[in-house]
């Protein structure tokens, strides 16, 4: 038998953040508190995550409310998008008009 890993098993190691699709968030219990460097590492998360998903799949993994994350965004003055759903125009179009 080979003691090599596929991707398909777990290892005890967390995945490179560099290499990895994923932004780094981790499900935090309900109650517990984050402070120092698992805060830090948290935030660091939750706003490199900003960048790609909405407020809302940000909670669902992490298990946050929208009030705590969205809180965690304006405190550390990151730009938020606008609310809703939001009709692109191309240039063109516009032109057009």
């Amino acid at each position: 038998m080979s003691t090599a890993t596929t991707a398909a098993q777990p290892t005890d190691e967390p995945p490179d953040p560099s290499t990895s699709a994923d932004p780094g968030l981790r499900r935090i219990p309900k109650g517990q508190r984050l402070t120092g460097e698992a805060a830090a590492l948290f935030t660091t998360a939750v706003i490199n995550a900003y960048k790609t998903m909405p407020i809302r799949s940000i909670c669902e993994e992490t298990g946050r409310s929208y009030g705590a994350i969205h809180h965690l965004l304006m405190t550390n003055n990151v730009t938020m998008r606008p609310k809703g759903y939001q009709r692109w125009t191309s240039a063109s179009s516009a032109d057009a008009s």
